[in-house]
């Protein structure tokens, strides 16, 4: 499953602590009438921030071939808009959009990569200790993905996706800094020319704790069910099998890091570590087990942010066979990502910022390898309404 492209503003950051409760405690008490109002400026229900950014670059592998790679120059275009409603009372909540359109220069079979998020997020807090939540996501990718390793394909593909997910969760405050949080998970995803889409069924759990600044680590797992809407299962050796449809589950365990090394917030570091395993309903064809480690540093100071990212993951197949002869090897790829970005700001309201990306799959099978590398710069303009309701706090 892919994950969302988002960068988040100070304010919107600072949005969503506010929305957990994290800061701003006397005004909202006083926008609740608990405390008196004299002196604090008008708190609105809705406040809005939105950021546009326009880029040059290039990208030295268009297609993540594993042979003959082709590069082009790239111009890149991104819009970010969030609405959030304060809680100010029981309920809380926020819209978020964001879109990115690539387009390359002299890419000859994709021309384009386009990514389209849109969530919002409904909260109820009828008790101190106790809130209830409704999640609901929309997105589109149109783009190259490396498919060799949910597909049959042992390789990548231009596709076009969309899906959807509603996500309703209980949050429970069982203790000081301490948190319980279950959630349902339905999701749709389908692609275009017919192929195989699937309907995802998932519950989870997770335990976690806050501390100073507004750190926090926890732990959880999920389990997960696809039904896929066409796809047959396949024999051990690679063969579909006729009148059947391939259903699999997903079990997943996870710990997650978010600390924060100061109260002026210029460090902050970020970690995962999970385990997934996936098994098919068939001859185990499509079974693998993987292993992922994500690791990112912030650092913020004046007018300058620096964002470092680093993932790894590692998936073992224990039926596909790599290979001919008495003993074949079980197909093994590995993943990994390192991106750094730069931002400077220039005034209130522009930026400028250097981004850099460089991927690389690795596998037991020639079929399944590729490296690209990433790089543009741009400027992006942003306006922050949420900012200056901080400011005149």
């Amino acid at each position: 499953m892919l994950s969302p492209p988002w960068r988040l503003s100070k304010a919107q950051v600072a949005a969503l602590l506010l929305l957990s409760g994290n800061c701003f405690t006397p005004a909202l008490r006083a926008a609740n009438g608990t405390e008196p109002a004299e002196a604090l400026p008008a708190i609105p229900d809705w406040t809005f921030t939105t950021s546009l950014s326009a880029a040059a670059g290039y990208r030295d592998n268009v297609l993540l071939s594993s042979t003959n790679a082709v590069g082009s120059g790239l111009v890149r275009g991104e819009v970010e808009a969030m609405g959030l409603r304060l809680p100010t009372g029981e309920w809380d909540g926020y819209v978020f959009l964001n879109a990115i359109e690539t387009r390359f220069l002299s890419a000859q079979q994709t021309d384009h990569e386009r990514t389209i998020f849109l969530v919002g997020e409904v909260r109820w807090q009828p008790a101190e200790a106790l809130q209830y939540s409704l999640l609901v996501q929309a997105y589109h990718h149109d783009q190259v993905f490396d498919v060799s390793t949910t597909e049959i394909a042992l390789d990548t593909a231009v596709l076009k996706m969309t899906g959807y997910s509603v996500a309703p969760g209980v949050r429970w405050n069982f203790a000081p800094h301490w948190w319980l949080e279950a959630k349902g998970v339905a999701r749709d995803d389908s692609y275009d020319r017919d192929l195989d889409g699937y309907t995802d069924g998932e519950g989870r759990v997770r335990l976690g704790r806050a501390w100073g600044h507004g750190s926090e680590w926890s732990v959880g797992g999920s389990r997960r069910w696809r039904a896929h809407d066409s796809r047959e299962q396949f024999t051990a050796s690679g063969r579909p099998i006729t009148g059947t449809l391939l259903k699999a589950r997903q079990a997943e365990v996870s710990a997650q890091l978010n600390w924060v090394l100061d109260a002026a917030k210029h460090w902050q570091i970020t970690g995962t570590v999970l385990r997934e395993e996936n098994r098919d309903n068939g001859t185990g064809y499509f079974d693998y087990d993987r292993d992922l480690l994500t690791t990112g540093v912030t650092w913020t100071a004046d007018q300058w942010e620096v964002r470092a990212a680093l993932s790894w993951s590692e998936y073992e197949f224990p039926v596909q066979l790599v290979g001919i002869g008495i003993t074949p090897e079980r197909r093994r790829k590995e993943e990994t990502r390192a991106t750094v970005e730069v931002t400077r700001r220039l005034t209130a309201s522009l930026a400028a910022f250097v981004f850099f990306e460089s991927e690389r799959s690795t596998s037991n099978d020639d079929r399944s390898r590729f490296r690209t590398n990433t790089g543009y710069v741009g400027l992006r303009w942003s306006w922050d309404q949420l900012a200056r309701t901080i400011d005149a706090l």
